[in-house]
């Protein structure tokens, strides 16, 4: 499970990019301590291995031992020093991400070899051919299984933590299939997580939360306590021995990956820095010693030496690394980096892999979410599902239904989505059925505005029980004068605030599948004053380019046509619908924010202007509500 959950958490993307440097660092850095922890295992005296027999073997187990970095430990201490976005940062981590898969590999084939007994090379190329035959599989048709397997949980089953529960069975079937082929069970488990954390496979942050809180919050502590209590400290006869290990492991790494961090043309300031960081071992090196002990290659006493390592290099790293990093300025690409970052993170919607829900009671504003619902669901692993529900007094005639999602699925299939699925539930009440079905972890939902028209011209009391209780963005859709589709110019009014970028953040995504055009609108308010009897005239606010600029860059990173305009007035919402008028626009995005002190489906008096007036489409953006504010 710790395996599982370090798999899922290493991201092989940071890989990129990284180049020489990168191979240089994580090349030494495994070469020099793997020799030295050779050396160190045909040197050290018979009182020192429980089978004086295998020397070989506990030789390459502590080879192994001694070249194996932490990949959590080190990312911890990154994120800890403010580190993990920096160029020197990523360049640790990607050489950590290499080292920590090469040493899995290596401590299961050793591992294999010491279950049997012996080390031959016929043994050894066996074992080699297996491993590489698996990872194969797993990098060219694993992952597509494991993530056609995981969207079938979660588009098609209501079992409750079933996404975890497929999780842990993905990890036993590659750990049972690496245990059988010679390999320890360990490495299937962190391939499993590798697969998992691909971003086809749809795992979610509460699917990781979950794991996380089984692994890290139950099993792991058992774990470390278990390791700790079979370290005896009094099995260490004479100190020179432990001194010596760990002199031996800090200096070949650090020694290691300066030099590959030199030849890959560090300043010898970044070179050290680099070096300190991969020097932690941390937990790896705990379960390194556990299998060790438990395959009867460590005695007691050695156990005990290498979990000293491992606790005395975690402790080091971060004054270590804090000290070595002090000189070393930030790179030109580092600001750009946080500055790009910072600007993804607003991107809420996330359209890969992405899963939908579309709500209908027919009609063509339903048809209009739908369409929406597929430009979002472009992505050949989204999936979006149609739903309706039933109640008592109102149930679901069948074939209506099937006619009815028969129509809306081919508007999604049309419009590029490729994984459509039909649902009805029955409840005592509507926003009963749809508050059950909602539970079931969409990334955003859409819906048509109600037929009878309420207050804000979009719906009435379902429309507001879903807004007001859901977890994910909202998207209520309604059709204008002009409903051909696709749009082909679309306007996406912006205050700054996160809920108006969000509604952009969709503008923007409807633009990406249909090579759409963009207008970014933010309004300047003119105030009038005056004293009795006395004009003054107006006085119109400063600002805006700067929020009409960040749509633009974030319509730069997605490759969208942008037009960025700022415009001014007393009332911006006239201002807003005056330019959907005259601007041909034929879809009008809006993020909003729904006022929950309202008994009804209320956005505020400037937003309920520009509904009552638009005669263009209208696609309204809700984010979801804080906890304490729902209903």
């Amino acid at each position: 499970m710790l395996l599982l959950h370090i798999g899922l958490e290493t991201d092989l993307s940071v890989l990129k990019g990284m180049g020489r440097t990168a191979a240089m660092v994580s090349s030494f850095g495994m070469v020099i301590p793997f020799g030295c922890g050779l050396a160190l295992g045909l040197l050290l005296p018979a009182q020192y291995l429980a089978a004086p027999q295998a020397r070989m073997i506990f030789a390459l187990f502590m080879a192994v031992a001694l070249a194996i970095s932490a990949v959590p430990v080190i990312a911890k201490i990154l994120i800890d020093l403010g580190l993990l976005h920096r160029d020197l940062g990523m360049l640790i981590l990607a050489a950590g991400i290499v080292d920590d898969t090469t040493g899995w590999l290596l401590l299961s084939l050793v591992a294999g070899l010491a279950q049997r007994g012996s080390v031959n090379a016929a043994g050894f190329a066996i074992l080699l051919g297996s491993a590489a035959a698996f990872v194969a599989f797993c990098y060219f048709a694993g992952y597509r299984l494991t993530a056609s397997l995981l969207r079938w949980v979660d588009d098609r089953t209501f079992v409750e933590h079933g996404k975890l529960s497929a999780m842990i069975v993905i990890a036993l079937a590659c750990a049972i299939i690496t245990q059988a082929i010679g390999i320890h069970a360990v490495f299937g488990a962190f391939i499993a997580g590798l697969m998992l954390n691909n971003g086809t496979v749809r795992v979610r942050k509460p699917e990781r939360a979950e794991l996380e809180a089984v692994t890290l919050g139950f099993l792991a502590p058992i774990f470390f306590a278990y390791s700790g209590m079979k370290a005896d400290l009094g099995t260490l006869r004479d100190p020179m021995i432990p001194l010596l290990v760990l002199a031996i492991a800090c200096g070949a790494k650090i020694i290691g990956c300066g030099i590959g961090g030199l030849l890959g043309k560090l300043k010898w300031r970044e070179a050290l820095a680099v070096a300190i960081g991969m020097n932690a071992r941390g937990g790896m090196e705990i379960l390194v010693a556990l299998i060790g002990l438990s395959l009867g290659v460590l005695n007691a006493e050695m156990y005990t030496v290498i979990i000293l390592v491992a606790v005395v290099t975690s402790v080091i790293t971060p004054p270590l690394l804090k000290w070595a990093i002090r000189e070393v300025g930030e790179r030109p690409s580092d600001a750009e980096r946080a500055e790009r970052g910072k600007l993804l993170s607003h991107l809420e919607l996330n359209p890969e892999g992405s899963k939908l829900l579309v709500l209908t009671g027919g009609g063509p504003h339903a048809e209009l979410a739908t369409h929406i619902a597929a430009a979002l669901a472009g992505d050949r692993d989204a999936s979006i599902t149609i739903f309706r529900a039933s109640t008592p007094d109102n149930p679901t005639n069948k074939a209506n239904w099937d006619a009815e999602f028969a129509r809306l699925k081919e508007i999604a299939l049309f419009c590029g989505a490729t994984r459509v699925y039909q649902r009805t539930a029955n409840a005592d009440t509507i926003e009963e059925a749809i508050a059950t079905e909602t539970d079931r972890g969409y990334d955003a939902i859409l819906a048509g505005a109600s037929h009878f028209r309420h207050h804000d011209g979009l719906g009435g009391d379902v429309l507001r029980a879903l807004v007001s209780s859901t977890k994910a963005p909202v998207i209520i859709a309604r059709s204008g004068v002009d409903t051909a589709t696709p749009f082909k110019r679309l306007l996406a009014p912006t205050t700054g605030a996160a809920f108006s970028r969000l509604g952009a953040t969709v503008a923007m995504q409807y633009a990406q599948a249909f090579e759409s055009k963009v207008t970014a609108l933010y309004v300047r308010e003119a105030t009038g004053f005056a004293l009795p009897g006395i004009a003054l005239g107006r006085q119109v606010t400063d600002g805006g380019e700067e929020f009409v600029d960040e749509i633009r860059r974030l319509g730069e990173e997605l490759k969208v046509d942008i037009e960025t305009r700022v415009g001014a007035g007393r009332k911006p919402e006239s201002v807003i619908l005056n330019a959907a008028h005259t601007g041909d626009f034929d879809l009008l995005v809006m993020g909003v924010l729904f006022r929950s002190s309202e008994q009804r489906l209320y956005f505020g008096p400037r937003v309920r202007h520009i509904l009552r007036g638009a005669k263009c489409a209208v696609a309204v953006v809700v984010p979801p509500q804080p906890s304490s504010l729902r209903t």
